[in-house]
Formats: structure tokens, C-alpha cells, sequence
């Protein structure tokens, strides 16, 4: 059931779109619905329904209680699915609510605060559970229990309690933490309020084995310190418990030891494990063996000191017995089976399987397969046992993996006796076995290290069979089809008896609803075979979604053995956004003939959501962000079809859907609940949106203008758009802008032209603006670029704004400011930096010597030497320089009183300063502290050894001692030794042990060496303590004088140390060996460690029934007297040849092999033929066979044999030969040996699965091809467009073709030869020669001057030149026909004149100041007329100006290299063509008589008959105003 529940959650989480509607369709439902009376309800006592909505808070029940409060309701199947009650908290109340109904219903529950926002939800449980716990509420929440499904005979019936407590002691001030993964939940702290949260226990009764995986909770230092859990098991369920955590922690910068402690207590609070210390701490019902639990176990973790999260996990497995056989009754391995121990880390903690120390509580290791990690050996003397029920014909495998440098593991293999049949012994860090059953029973593998604890390691078993499991009982469900399913029984005992049910359920993937069918069964039978197939037939279904088939098998007592799933999902419609405006639906599993309707649109998600939470119906909400919607009818002609879809662009960049639903045609369909559909899918998108950007820009700072261009982007055909330029400076401010244009696009890209700016002329960040707006004027997506503009006159690398010595000389070298070392004087002393030695120092500007020290003395850091560069200062002023490297200089800077040092030896040669030298010339002496006339320095000429004694100075042998005899102090013994200097016995044997001749007794006079260094003196007596044995260290006493040392533990010691008589002991048997001695020893020979008799012989000595074996070696210690015997001691009477424990006189089968298990006969398996057929037990792999019916060499008849493994016996397979890696159907047939849709293709080679059998060519025979596909399945390109409609079959892969199989490589539009992905000009008129990107030359522009090339007079202008009509500029152009071109022509419409130096209009040739523009005739000698002249050359000058001014402009685009700055992006080379127009001034009217301006951005002309003229940038050329 839970499983069937998480898949319906998920399918209700699998459609955004779909599931929103859902919801907000319930919720508008739930608006306008009047509450259900179920008949005679009377839910919480209220005599009637609760409300069924909250859109009434005040008519919902506010329950009053303290502590806790219980009730019933009940909830009915279409009518009322939703009850509500609502509970008023104080502001540190919480309370937590456990809803409990029939195991047959889905019901769920809810919580929510005041504004009806959910603080928690539970819908995977019975009983559900919800809980404020962690969430500050108070004011009132509400409780919402709702229907998700109704079992078929349900009641409707609900039980409710709800509990009251106080959030303060609930978290103990700790409400952000988030403990297993509950969000601002914290574990209880005690077990009172353990007690009242509702989480706890957990119940595991029934669940064995149970892991539960890692989780993590927290202790902290805000009253945290203990953490509680509880949990419901079987009374003899197993239980274990680990925690790990950060050894570490930090408050406040200081580092804490973490330590946390571990217990576990049964339901009467007795502890039954504890773990501290520990990092992990583990804790286990194991080791407390015999002691139960009572069935529940209640965890304690506690924080013994710092803080911090940590890691937990658990295991529940079941320690009953398995029964049958020699079953040890131990507990089964959990799986998965994860203990604490790491290989290598020495873990010496018990692992989850202990006891598991001998067979009799061997670990039951029958389920397989098995892997555990971190199994550990806790004591020196631990071993582990795992018990396998082995199957006859199955091969067995034990790995074991550890590391062998920290100790050696070994395994054996034992059999249900506990006698080892294989084993292995390696060196490695492996050890491996293999066992191949012969028979059922019970084997034991035996675990084992060489007394070293704290070993770790994993543990594998597995099997030969398919996941490596044994082959108990299964019950497989496998579908057939829609219509029918076999359920397969396995691992069947014949005989007994078995029941089996099954019950099919359907899940609408349309509105994620779940039906289930009445369960059939239970069927009871009998078996007659070890695998038992039934067929049934199941009910149909036409609506997508999930059909299953859930199948459970029971034993004679109805206990659960195994269950079993199927299904099979029914596609009905698939749908595929292709780009913002298209995408295909996919029909299939149709019915030909039958007519469907398809409903499809698109709608904007995020609007949709948006509208009806604002307010609005679901219908308005819908309708109002419906992008596009159609229905199309048809008739089904197969059972697949598909259909290309264009819809409206959508006009947000929101999430949007693309949904379309099928329904057979005619069928009423409600879209917001899935009624009436057949199939339904949905595929979201995000639409890329029209917008502008900026292709590029010129970017130069000395240009009097810059410009940029922009074009528009995935702009929607035939829809008008408006667009402005705009130019922001730093603070945000606009500086220039266009008007805004309008444009209807012809196309999706679309230019937008070119827009210039005046150049800034203050250093910042200015930004180029290009902004795009729909036909209601609503902005869309726009672009920008900011430019860095700095101002640099004096061109010394600092912006003007910043410059603080603006007027720097070129090359200069500037800091941060812009000033160079003349401009500055940083210190204020008077002297610029260029001169001053020390230009931050006010104190100093002078170094004469130039040695870094100051010549001013009252300034910093003074020159004591100014004219001396190799001294500067004198610290102790005697005169003398303190450099060590520089003239005379001071060897004792800090001492006035010294300065010269002759000797070199540190003391100065001044007899009257300090320290002086009394030895000046003599660098080995210089002082006498005794006054004995020898120098203090030892190593130095004629030194004292003795520099503080003056009766002592010579120590000839060196040992410390002076040379000189007493009174004298310390005088040498020894003045010639240096390794000895005292006697203190005064035998002359120094006593220095180290010494020569020491003297190893130094106060006993009597005694000196000890050769043997057994502390006993060489002398013998009357010397003390004299040494018996002198030459032998481990002896030195003989009590009873017969030669042998008393100690035992040296040479020869004398094992009777008081009798002189015996000495030796060869055998110890306590029994001297001398035959002539005391107590002599009659058997002296006696093995070591065997038990002797009073005369000192051991059984391997005697024969106490006279027949000549040993007593040690006789297997039969009692013959009869007289009777003969074997090598083993045993008579006639007393033999049993084959070993089976049948004396031969019994034993009817006198040569059993050896170990195998017999009768009370004395017979093996191997020799009996139990069902007659030729074939003993022993290889017979079939008891029962009949008689008389053939069999192979297993003993198996046809009914009982499989030969080909393939799970149909061989009498009912109809493919006898099935390939073993294959899987069969429930006829015995593999797809190899199928043909399901009859085109004579096998299924395993057949691509083409639904093979629709057609004669296309009318040939009389099926159009298949050898890989089992008709042409109407063929794709030769893979491109989503089958052959027959796709006019191009070799679409490339990866490009996307349209509606009849073409992509752009493909097409041509233009009809110009250029396919359309290669075609950079794709409208190119019909008839027009173009190159190879498809461009005409009425569509290009060469030389990039705003004239097509097939209009273009002057085919090369330079760029950036300003242009006339016939696209020629004044570098092109010669107007007067004087050979020199209109730029530089000063009168370009006067062949006789072309220089003017001075520009003062007046040519050269008549000026008779060529060279100075304010003078241009010779002085008059008359003074009449004067002014009238001067009035004309102004005139004149004016006129000339102003040709200037044009000409000026024009100058000033031809000649600055840097007047553009192209720069182009990643975008613009996406969408941009090859063609990249440029930056260009305004052209200008070619008549001289025109005047021009620039007005708010626009450029305006006029003519002498005052037609007035302006510059589109769009067409980059001169329109005629139209008033």
C-alpha cells in the first residue's frame, strides 16, 4: 500500500500545469460547495458535518480543552471528502493531532495557522500525524482531515486526538533546529515530553529487518544537553543504535572536545546498554543476551561536553528462531547489514551481530544475498558464526575482505555437526570459499582471528542464482496484456498447502486519481509441483495512465510469504514544444475507424496562477492567460497519428504550457478535472520574447561625435513596435536621446539604424541605451552598453577630474595625483622633490656625501661624518664612526671609553676604560679571576684549568681533579687516570665504575672484581660474600655441595637443590633421573605434558589390557583377553569398516562412504534408489518420480525437469530451447523464438515492434523489410517526419525540418541557388545575380557607405566618409575638373584657385598675406573706401566659414585614426548578417545654397526654394518633409 501511495504522490507532482489547475480547481469547488451530511452523522459530537471548507473560519468548531481531547467523524465518497475543525492556542501553546481510520481508506491530514498558511501535513501513514512542534503559532489553526480514496466497503469512519502542551518546554529555548530532517523540530529533552510528542515511538512490530539509514540531529548550548526517541518492536526483535560526531567544536575562537553519550533503556526505563567515551558510541540489545526488551526501546543521547550535530542510525531485525532442521535459533543478519567498525581503525566495539559466538547462536544467514561492512572481533577470543540453509544444486560463495597488517582473519566451512569440509588460510587481505550444495540442510561458516581484537571486516555470501538469492518461495505477477495476467508460484513444497490473492488498480495520469477493484480470492490449493502458473482475465481500461496487478501469496496459517507487481502503462497522447510558437502531439494505442476529438493550447502558467490567487474565477483566470486554443476532429485511420502545431507568440518571458487532451469524439470533458478524456500530456517552455540589442558601437574620446546601432529580435511579424536610443551619463542622467520610432516588422530581425551622440567631455561611465516597446507602449527587452570615458589633456594617465597638476610636460613621470617630482614639494621644506635628497622629510634636503644621512644636524637622522661617506653616526661620541666598514672605525660603539681592540679578542686595549685587557697583544687571555698568575680562558696560553681556585690550575689526566695534593682542594687519587680519581675503601681500585680497574665493591675492602657480574665477589672466603660458580653469571650457590647451582632459572640448575642425590629432571614429571638416587624416575622418557602414575609413566607408556598398544593409541582400551587386534588396538567384535557407527554384524551396507548421513541400516543416500528409477537418492534431484516413465541422468521425468531454465516445466513448453539469457513468456518462448506481430520477423531482431501489415506496392505480399518495418514506421533521417510525407529524406542530423520534413539546408526560399542556412541575404528579388552567401548587388553595401552597390558611383569611399547621393565623397570628387580632389581643394567649384594656407577664403595667389588669416591685401595708401571694404571681406569670410564649418566636420571624420571603435558581441554575430554598417556622419545637401541644423536628435535641411529636408538614420539618407 505505501508503495502504491508514493506513486501516486509523485504522479501528482509530475504536471506543474496540470496539478495547478487540479488544485485551484478543488479550491474554487471548495468555495462554492455547501457542506455534505453523510446520513446520521454526528462528527465530534456536533450532531451533524463538519464544515467542509474554510471559507467560513467562524462556523468551523473551536474545540476548548486542556491537555488532550478525542473524537470520531466521518467522511463519504463524492459527497464529503473534507472535514475541518479549528483550535484557539495562547502564544506559547503548540498542539499536536493523530488521525486514525480503516486500513482500506487513503485519508490525510492538515494544520494550518491563522492565515490558513499549512505549518504541517502527513498523508503516508495510518495513523497520520501533524504537530506545531518548532512553529511559534498561537491566535487559531486549523485542522483539515481529508478523503484522497475510500476502500470499496468503507464506512467513512475517522478517530481524532488532538494533545495540548507548552511550546517553551517543548525545545528548551532551541527552536531552529531541524532533528531527522523536520524542519525547526528538536528532539525531546526528557522523557515527559517524549511521552507527549506525537512522533514517538515509531512502531517496527512486524517490520523486521529494519535499517534506517543516516539521518543527523543536534545538542547545542542553549539548554539542549539530551535528545529522546522510543520505538515499538516485537517482543523479540533485536535493536541497535549508533551515533558519530565532530571530535571538535568552537565557541567564541576556543576549541571544545566534543562528548557525547549513548543509552538505550527497555519499557520499564531498566538501561540495557551504554556507550561513552566512544567516537562513534553503538549500543545493542545483544549485549544484554536473556534480557528482553518488553517491546519497547527508548534511546538516550546526552551531551557531556561542547556542541554540535550528530549522526544516527539504527537496525531492528528478528532474533526468534527460523525453524525447520538444526536451525541455531540466532537473530537473522538485517539488511542492509552496516556496523560501526572501519577496516584498520582497530574498532573493538561489538558489532550488530553479537552473540553470534558458536552454532548455537549462529547469525541465521539463509536469506541471501549478504553484505556487511564493519563486522569486528570485540575481544580477543570473539568468533563469529553465520548459518546458511543450503539447497541442493546451489552453488554457495563467502568472501570476507579485511586488512591483514592489522591482524590475520581465517574461515572455515562446517557442516550441521560443526566438522570443518573447507576452509581458507591466505595471507592476504582476502579469504574466499566456494560450496556447491549436494543436499538440503544447514551449514555453518566459521569466522576466526588469531587473538587479536579490534579486527574489522566485510562480509559477502551469495548464490549461483540470479542476484544471488536462495530460491524460497515467490509469487511473480506478469501482465500479458491489458486484458490478462499470469501469476507464477515458485519454491513450492509438493503437498502443502498454499492461498493466493490478487487485486488490480488503475492510476489516471489524467488527474492523478487511483481506483482499485475489488481483491479476488483468497484461492487455497494444494501443490502438486514446486511452481504452480495461473491465468486470469482482467478488466480493460481505455483511459492513460497505470494498470496493475498486485498479487499476494499466503502459507496454510494465512501468513504472508511473498507478494508480487505488475503493470502497464497505457500511452494515449505525448505532446513536444518545438520552439515558442510550434510543437507536435502524438497519438497512439487509437482504434481504426473511431473518431476523436483533440483539444489543444497553450497558456501562460505563471499569469494564470497569479490571476485566480488574486481573485479571479478559474475561468477568467484561464481565459485570460490563454495564449492560443483549437480542437480538431478526425477519424482514426491507425492506431498512431501526429500533427504539427503553430500557435500565437506568446508576449511574456513567464512559464508557459503547451497541453493537449484526446477524447473520443462527441464525449462530454470537463478540462479541470480530466472527466471525459482519454489521454492528456502537457510539456512546459519558457518563450524567447522580442527584444533589441546593440550590434555596435564607436567609442573614441577626441571624435566631437559617437554613435551606435541596434536591431531587433524575434520580433513578431506584422506587429508594430516603438523604439528609442538614449544615452545616460554617470549619475543616471539622460544626456541625449532619439525620438521614438516606430516600425511594423517585416521580419523577425529588423534594424533599428544608427544613432549619434556628442562626445561626453567629462571622464565616467556613460551607458547606451536601445529600448524596445510594444503597440500599447509596454517596454519590452531592451540592451545596453557602458562605456568608460576618460579625459586626459596633459596625456600623463590621470583624468582631469583628478589631476591635480593639470599642465604636466610631456613624458613626465606623474603619481597618483598627476604630478611630476618639479611640480611637488611633499614635505613643504621649500625644496621640490626634483632636488631635495629628502622629499618627505621638512628636517633635511641635503646629503653632501651622499650617504643617505642628512647634513642639517638639528634634523632627522643627522650626519656626524657629513664629508665622510662611510661613517654617519658616533652613538657614544668618542669620535669615532660606528660603521664597522667605514674610516677609524669605533670596535666599541657603545662604550666611550674604548674603541681600539689589538688582539682582536673583544676586551679593549684603553688600560683605564672598561673591561680592559690585561693580556692586549695575546688574543687567548685577557683576564685572571683567581689572581694566580694563569689566565682564566682554558684553551688559551698557559690556561687555568681551575680560573676560581687559586690552589689548583693543572689537571694533567683531565678528569676535574687538580693535579695539585691536599691541603689543596679536590686533589686526584689518580693524577695519571683520567678515569679515576677516588678510593674510598682504599683497596687501590679506583671506585668509578667507568674507570680502569674499578672496583666493583667500593666499601668492601674485602672484594674488588666480579667476572661473572653476578653481584658476588671473585675472592673466595674468608672474603664476603664469595661466589661458588666465579666464571658463571647465573649461578653463585651450591646448599647441598653436589655441583649444581641452586637457580632454577640458570646453567644446570639443580632440580633437587636440598638432595645431593638427584639433580636432573629430563621429562618433569617431578621424578629424579639418577636410578640410584632418591624416588628414582621408572619411565624417564615420559612425552612432555602427559599425566605420569607414582612411578612416573604416562598411558603412552602402558598397556593395561595386554595387547600390545599403547594405552595412548588403543581405540579400544578393553579387549577381551586372548582376542587378536588390529593397529588400532580393536578386535573383530569391536570394528565398524565404513566408519557410519553400524558395528559390521549390522551394517547392511558395509561400505558406506565416508561422512555421509545413514539409516538405522547403516545406508547412505548414495546407496538407496528410494522411487525405483535407476537413479540413487543420492544424485536423484527427483524423489517422486512415477514408475515407469523415462528420466535423465538427474532422476527427473519431463513434468519435472527444466531444461532450459527457463521456468516452464519441459511437458508444457512450447519452446523447449529457450537461450538461458532470455526471458520467456508463459508459453516457454524467448523474443528470439517469438513473432508477436506476425511480419516474420523474431521480436528480439524486430525494430519495428506494432508492425501494421500492409501491402503497399500491391504485390501481393506484406511490405516488411528484414528488420521488421513497413515504410510507414521508416525515418531514414531520424528527423520526427516518416518517409512517406518527408520530400527531404536526408535531413542532416540535429537541424530542425518543417511540417514536410525540411530544414533550412534544405530550402530555398528565394529560389537564388543559396540554401536558406547559408543565405545571408533571404529575400534576395527573383532574377538578381548574387554571390555565394545569396546577396545580390542590390543588396550589398561594400564600402559600407549607405549606397547598394548596383547604386553605388564611387565604389571604394573610404570609411566613415560623408557621401553624396551618387554615393561618391569629397575624396572622390574633382567638381571643378582641377586635378585635385574636392577635400583638399580650398575652392572646389573654381578650376583656376585650390589653395588657400591661411584659410582666410582668399586664395593664395591673390593674398598678399598668405600665411596670416587677418590680413590678406597690401595697406592702401588712400583711406577711402576703407570700410566698404572691410564690409565685403567680412561678408566674404562669413560666407567662407560657414563652407568651413561643413568642411571642418568633414575633415574631422576623415583624419582621426580613432573616431570609431568598433566593438561587436556575442549576440550580434549570432543574429547579425555579414553586413556590419558603421558609425557615418550626417551627409550634407550637395548644393551650396542649402543650410543644415540638428533640432531635439534630428537632422534637418533646406533648400534655396525652401523645401525642407531630414536625415532617417533608418534608410541612412535625406526624406522629404510631408506637412
Amino acid at each position: 500500500m505505501q508503495g502504491k501511495k508514493t506513486s501516486a504522490f509523485q504522479s501528482r507532482l509530475s504536471s506543474l500545469c496540470l496539478v495547478t489547475m487540479m488544485v485551484l480547481t478543488s479550491l474554487s469547488l471548495a468555495i462554492t460547495t455547501v457542506s455534505a451530511v453523510g446520513q446520521n452523522q454526528n462528527d465530534m459530537g456536533t450532531s451533524g458535518d463538519l464544515p467542509d471548507n474554510l471559507t467560513s473560519p467562524t462556523t468551523i468548531p473551536n474545540l476548548v480543552f486542556s491537555n488532550s481531547i478525542s473524537g470520531t467523524g466521518e467522511l463519504v465518497s463524492g459527497t464529503d471528502t473534507y472535514d475541518y475543525l479549528r483550535v484557539s492556542l495562547a502564544a506559547n501553546e503548540g498542539i499536536s493531532v493523530e488521525l486514525s481510520f480503516d486500513s482500506a481508506d487513503d485519508f490525510d491530514l492538515g494544520l494550518y495557522d491563522s492565515a490558513q498558511s499549512m505549518i504541517d501535513d502527513s498523508w503516508m501513514s495510518n495513523p497520520e500525524t501533524v504537530t506545531t512542534n518548532g512553529s511559534s503559532t498561537g491566535g487559531m489553526v486549523y485542522i483539515e482531515i481529508y478523503a484522497y480514496s475510500f476502500g470499496p466497503t468503507s464506512t467513512g469512519t475517522y478517530s481524532i486526538t488532538i494533545w495540548k502542551f507548552t511550546t517553551g518546554s517543548s525545545t528548551n529555548g532551541t527552536t531552529t533546529q531541524n532533528d531527522i530532517g523536520i524542519t525547526n523540530y528538536d528532539l525531546p529533552d526528557s522523557t515527559t515530553l517524549l511521552q507527549a510528542d506525537p512522533f514517538w515511538p515509531i512502531n517496527f512490530v512486524g517490520a523486521a529487518p529494519v535499517y534506517s539509514g543516516v539521518d543527523n540531529a543536534e545538542l547545542d548550548l542553549n539548554g539542549d544537553n539530551e535528545d529522546w526517541l522510543s520505538f515499538t518492536l516485537d517482543v523479540n526483535d533485536g535493536f541497535a543504535f549508533e551515533i558519530s560526531y565532530s571530535s571538535f567544536s568552537f565557541l567564541n575562537g576556543s576549541l571544545l572536545t566534543n562528548d557525547f553519550e549513548l543509552a538505550i533503556y527497555d519499557s520499564s526505563m531498566n538501561m540495557i546498554d551504554v556507550s561513552a567515551g566512544n567516537n562513534p558510541e553503538y549500543v545493542t540489545t545483544n549485549n544484554s543476551v536473556g534480557t528482553g526488551h518488553g517491546g519497547t526501546i527508548y534511546v538516550q543521547i546526552n551531551r557531556y561536553s561542547g556542541y554540535g550535530v550528530y549522526d544516527l542510525e539504527f537496525w531492528v531485525w528478528s532474533t526468534s528462531s527460523t525453524g525447520g532442521g538444526n536451525g541455531s535459533g540466532g537473530q537473522p543478519v538485517p539488511n542492509p547489514c552496516n556496523s560501526g567498525g572501519v577496516i584498520g581503525s582497530g574498532n573493538a566495539v561489538p558489532d550488530i551481530l553479537e552473540q553470534n559466538n558458536n552454532i548455537a547462536t549462529a547469525s541465521d544467514a539463509s536469506i541471501l544475498p549478504i553484505y556487511c561492512t564493519g563486522l569486528s572481533f570485540d575481544t580477543s577470543t570473539d568468533e563469529d558464526y553465520f548459518e546458511i540453509q543450503t539447497i541442493a544444486g546451489v552453488t554457495y560463495y563467502v568472501n570476507i575482505s579485511f586488512l591483514h597488517s592489522n591482524a590475520d582473519i581465517d574461515m572455515e566451512w562446517l557442516d550441521s555437526s560443526g566438522n570443518s569440509f573447507d576452509g581458507s588460510w591466505g595471507v592476504g587481505n582476502t579469504e574466499q570459499m566456494t560450496y556447491q550444495a549436494t543436499s538440503n540442510g544447514f551449514t555453518y561458516v566459521y569466522i576466526y582471528t588469531l587473538g587479536f581484537s579490534g579486527s574489522n571486516y566485510d562480509l559477502e555470501i551469495t548464490t549461483d542464482n540470479p542476484g544471488g538469492s536462495q530460491t524460497f518461495q515467490e509469487i511473480d505477477v506478469v501482465m500479458n496484456n491489458l486484458t490478462n495476467v499470469t501469476l507464477e508460484m515458485s519454491g513450492l513444497i509438493v503437498g502443502d498447502t498454499y492461498s493466493y490473492e490478487y487485486v488490480q488498480s488503475f492510476e489516471n495520469a489524467i488527474n492523478a486519481t487511483v481506483t482499485n477493484q475489488s481483491t479476488q480470492g483468497p484461492f487455497t490449493f494444494v501443490a502438486t509441483s514446486t511452481i504452480e502458473t495461473v491465468n486470469y482475465t482482467i478488466t480493460e481500461g481505455s483511459i492513460e495512465g497505470s494498470y496493475s496487478v498486485t498479487a499476494n501469496l499466503y502459507d496454510s496459517q494465512s501468513m504472508a510469504l511473498a507478494s508480487g507487481e505488475d503493470f502497464i502503462y497505457l500511452e494515449r497522447l505525448v505532446v513536444e514544444t518545438t520552439s515558442s510558437t510550434t510543437g507536435e502531439i502524438f497519438a497512439s494505442n487509437m482504434t481504426s475507424g473511431d473518431q476523436y476529438t483533440i483539444h489543444w493550447f497553450t497558456l501562460d502558467i505563471d499569469m494564470f496562477v497569479d490571476l485566480f490567487t488574486a481573485g479571479q474565477t478559474l475561468s477568467d483566470a484561464f481565459n485570460s492567460s490563454l495564449v492560443d486554443e483549437n480542437f480538431t476532429n478526425f477519424t482514426a485511420t491507425s492506431n498512431t497519428d501526429s500533427w504539427q502545431i503553430n500557435w500565437s507568440n506568446p508576449t511574456t518571458a513567464n512559464n508557459h504550457t503547451f497541453y493537449a487532451g484526446i477524447s473520443q469524439l462527441g464525449v462530454q470533458t470537463d478540462l479541470f478535472t480530466g472527466v471525459g478524456y482519454l489521454g492528456a500530456h502537457e510539456d512546459e517552455f519558457i518563450p524567447q520574447l522580442p527584444s533589441a540589442v546593440i550590434t555596435n558601437y564607436s567609442f573614441s574620446v577626441i571624435s566631437a561625435n559617437n554613435d551606435y546601432t541596434s536591431e531587433g529580435l524575434d520580433l513578431i511579424v506584422g506587429q508594430t513596435y516603438y523604439q528609442q536610443f538614449r544615452v545616460e551619463d554617470p549619475g543616471g542622467a539622460d544626456i541625449d536621446y532619439s525620438t521614438v520610432n516606430s516600425y511594423t516588422a517585416t521580419s523577425q530581425n529588423t534594424s533599428f539604424g544608427t544613432f549619434y551622440y556628442t562626445t561626453p567631455t567629462i571622464s565616467g561611465q556613460y551607458c547606451l541605451y536601445s529600448e524596445l516597446y510594444d503597440a500599447n507602449m509596454v517596454q519590452l527587452v531592451g540592451d545596453y552598453v557602458c562605456l568608460q570615458y576618460i579625459f586626459d589633456d596633459d596625456n600623463d594617465g590621470v583624468a582631469n577630474e583628478y589631476d591635480l597638476c593639470p599642465n604636466t610636460q610631456i613624458s613626465s613621470i606623474v603619481d597618483t595625483n598627476g604630478c611630476a617630482l618639479e611640480q611637488k614639494d611633499s614635505d613643504s621644506d621649500g625644496y621640490n622633490d626634483s632636488v631635495d635628497d629628502f622629499p618627505y622629510d621638512d628636517t633635511q634636503w641635503l646629503d653632501t656625501d651622499g650617504d643617505g644621512f642628512g647634513d642639517n644636524p638639528a634634523g632627522n637622522n643627522p650626519d656626524s661624518f657629513p664629508t665622510d661617506n662611510t661613517q654617519w653616526s658616533d652613538i657614544d661620541g668618542d669620535g669615532y664612526g660606528d660603521n664597522a666598514a667605514g674610516n677609524s672605525p669605533d670596535q666599541f660603539p657603545y662604550d666611550p671609553t674604548q674603541w681600539y681592540d689589538s688582539d682582536g679578542d673583544g676586551y679593549g686595549d684603553n688600560a683605564s676604560g672598561n673591561n680592559p685587557d690585561l693580556w692586549p697583544n695575546d688574543s687567548t687571555q685577557w683576564t685572571d679571576s683567581d689572581g694566580d698568575g694563569y689566565g682564566d680562558n682554558p684553551a688559551g696560553t698557559a690556561g687555568d684549568a681551575f680560573p676560581f681556585d687559586s690552589t689548583q690550575w693543572a689537571d694533567t689526566d683531565g678528569d676535574g681533579f687538580g693535579d695539585n695534593p691536599a691541603p689543596a682542594n679536590n686533589p686526584d687519587a689518580f693524577p695519571n687516570d683520567g678515569t679515576q680519581w677516588e678510593d674510598v675503601d682504599g683497596d687501590g681500585y679506583g671506585d668509578n665504575q667507568g674507570g680502569s680497574n674499578a672496583d666493583r665493591f667500593v666499601n668492601d675492602p674485602t672484594q674488588w672484581f666480579d667476572s661473572d657480574n653476578d653481584g658476588y665477589g671473585d675472592n673466595p672466603a674468608p672474603a664476603n660474600n664469595p661466589d661458588a660458580f666465579p666464571n658463571d653469571g647465573t649461578q653463585w650457590i651450591d646448599t647441598d655441595q653436589d655441583g649444581y647451582g641452586d637457580n632454577q632459572n640458570g646453567n644446570n640448575p639443580d632440580k633437587f637443590p636440598t638432595d645431593n642425590t638427584q639433580w636432573q629432571d629430563s621429562d618433569y614429571d617431578g621424578l629424579g633421573d639418577n636410578a640410584n638416587g632418591n624416588n628414582p624416575d621408572l619411565c624417564p622418557g615420559t612425552p612432555f605434558g602427559e599425566t605420569v602414575d607414582a612411578n612416573g609413566c604416562s598411558t603412552s607408556q602402558t598397556d593395561e589390557d595386554q595387547d600390545m598398544i599403547p594405552d595412548n593409541q588403543d581405540a579400544c582400551p578393553s579387549t577381551p583377553a586372548g582376542e587378536f587386534v588390529d593397529s588400532n588396538g580393536c578386535s573383530a567384535t569391536q570394528l565398524d569398516d565404513d566408519n557410519d557407527g553400524v558395528v559390521n554384524q549390522y551394517d547392511l551396507c558395509p561400505a558406506t562412504p565416508l561422512g555421509s548421513a545413514i539409516d538405522s541400516a547403516g545406508c547412505s543416500a548414495s546407496q538407496l534408489d528410494t522411487d525405483g528409477d535407476g537413479i540413487n537418492d543420492e544424485l536423484d534431484q527427483c524423489e517422486s518420480t512415477s514408475p515407469n516413465v523415462p528420466i535423465n541422468g538427474f532422476g527427473c521425468a519431463a513434468d519435472q525437469r527444466d531444461t532450459d531454465m527457463d521456468g516452464l516445466n519441459d511437458n508444457v513448453d512450447s519452446c523447449p530451447n529457450t537461450p538461458t539469457s532470455e526471458i520467456a513468456n508463459n508459453n516457454g518462448c524467448s523474443p528470439s523464438q517469438t513473432d508477436t506481430d506476425l511480419d516474420g520477423v523474431f521480436d528480439n531482431q524486430d525494430l519495428c515492434a506494432n508492425t501494421i501489415l500492409t501491402d503497399l506496392d500491391g504485390d501481393g505480399n506484406f511490405d516488411v523489410d528484414a528488420a521488421g518495418c513497413s515504410p510507414i514506421q521508416y525515418d531514414d533521417d531520424n528527423d520526427m517526419i516518416d518517409n512517406t510525407i518527408d520530400i527531404c529524406p536526408a535531413t542532416p542530423n540535429g537541424e530542425q525540418p518543417n511540417s514536410v520534413g525540411c530544414s533550412d539546408s534544405q530550402l530555398d526560399e528565394d529560389m537564388d541557388s543559396i540554401w536558406n542556412s547559408d543565405d545571408l541575404c533571404f529575400d534576395t528579388p527573383a532574377g538578381e545575380s548574387v554571390d555565394q552567401n545569396g546577396c545580390s548587388e542590390f543588396q550589398k553595401d561594400d564600402d559600407q557607405d549607405g549606397y547598394v552597390n548596383a547604386e553605388d558611383d564611387c565604389s571604394n569611399t573610404p570609411l566613415n566618409n560623408i557621401t553624396d547621393d551618387n554615393g561618391c565623397s569629397l575624396i572622390q570628387l574633382d567638381s571643378d575638373g582641377d586635378g585635385v580632389n574636392d577635400y583638399f581643394d580650398a575652392f572646389p567649384f573654381d578650376r583656376n584657385e585650390s589653395v588657400d594656407t591661411d584659410g582666410d577664403g582668399i586664395t593664395d595667389r591673390l593674398d598678399a598675406y598668405p600665411l596670416d588669416e587677418t590680413r590678406s591685401e597690401a595697406e592702401s595708401e588712400e583711406s577711402g573706401g576703407g570700410f566698404l571694404f572691410i564690409a565685403i571681406a567680412i561678408l566674404i569670410i562669413g560666407v567662407i566659414g560657414a563652407l568651413l564649418v561643413v568642411r571642418n566636420k568633414q575633415e574631422g571624420g576623415y583624419k582621426s585614426p580613432f573616431s570609431q571603435a568598433t566593438n561587436i558581441d556575442d549576440l550580434t554575430e549570432t543574429n547579425m548578417t555579414e553586413t556590419n554598417y558603421q558609425s557615418k556622419d550626417v551627409p550634407q545637401i550637395s548644393e551650396q545654397q542649402n543650410q543644415t541644423w540638428e533640432e531635439n536628435g534630428v537632422h534637418w535641411s533646406i533648400d534655396e526654394h525652401g523645401q525642407l529636408s531630414y536625415f532617417d538614420n533608418g534608410t541612412q539618407s535625406w526624406q522629404l518633409f510631408q506637412q
